[in-house]
């Protein structure tokens, strides 16, 4: 019977976007040092800023794979915790509300003029409904098409022919509260995508891909190295990386045995993570 120590497998494909950030941290932190003292820490466990610049020979690690590994690490953690919703959506949102709101009165102001029993209303109203009816509705379209739709309604309304018209029904103050909130959802919704353009972030699912292959790797070489060239780091850091295996994989199966709600889905906050998702 063999007496190497082995690592044990994990299904890393099959743990959510917390629980494979937290094992990937967690295989990191146990590294050792190479600015440990032996004699004062021997096997001591702990990933430092040394780790980064001097790798870890003991295990056959590179100061490249070493930070390689970190970055990814890092940038799947920012990833993850990055909000979903854009820092903009709340005011774009109050915007379009303020521009629906304000289209749809004009719309109707001028519907409710044509049937006015003062002549100049009535006449106003006419006239105007005529101008708008292609507009009617336009609240309904989606982000962009609005926008445009309203331009073209404050440019047909603000024609000459038709200032007399506008007058008689006191309109300019809406149409200026119109263009405003017209523009000012035009330049947030800008805003938002340049800022999305300069933010795009490499995809979880591609940088997990890449993660899970450098941690096959990194296992490998600790197992072979101790092995190998077995050493108190090597033989404490295969016997860590296992124990952290067995609370990882405990953990994700305590979560999958969890009682499903009437929607299919876990009910514990982890289970809305989808595994391999982000």
């Amino acid at each position: 019977m063999s007496s190497f120590i082995t690592i044990k497998s994990i299904g890393l494909t099959n743990l959510n976007n917390a629980e494979f950030l937290a094992f990937m941290k967690g295989a990191l932190s146990l590294l050792p040092t190479a600015s440990e003292e032996e004699e004062e820490r021997p096997g001591g466990l702990s990933l430092l800023s040394t780790t980064a610049e001097t790798g870890v020979p003991a295990l056959g690690l590179t100061v490249e794979f070493v930070s390689a590994m970190q970055a990814d690490v890092e940038a799947l953690a920012e990833v993850v915790s990055e909000s979903r919703i854009a820092q903009e959506t709340e005011e774009s949102e109050a915007q379009d509300k303020r521009r629906d709101m304000t289209a749809t009165y004009v719309t109707q102001l001028i519907t409710n003029a044509s049937k006015s029993p003062i002549a100049a209303e009535s006449e106003a109203g006419n006239a105007l409904y005529k101008v708008i009816k292609p507009y009617v509705g336009l609240a309904k379209l989606p982000g962009a098409q609005e926008t445009v739709m309203i331009e073209g309604l404050l440019a047909d309304l603000r024609k000459e022919e038709n200032a007399t018209h506008i007058a008689a029904l006191r309109l300019e103050t809406y149409l200026t509260e119109l263009e405003a909130a017209n523009n000012a959802y035009r330049a947030i919704t800008s805003q938002r995508l340049q800022a999305r353009a300069a933010n795009r972030k490499e995809s979880g699912a591609t940088i997990r891909t890449r993660l899970g292959e450098k941690y096959e790797d990194l296992a490998l070489l600790a197992q072979s190295y101790n092995i190998v060239q077995p050493t108190a780091e090597t033989e404490t850091y295969v016997n860590n990386l296992n124990q952290l295996i067995t609370e990882t994989t405990t953990a994700y199966n305590q979560r999958a045995k969890r009682p499903k709600g009437e929607s299919g889905e876990s009910t514990g906050e982890e289970g809305e993570e989808r595994p391999g998702e982000l």
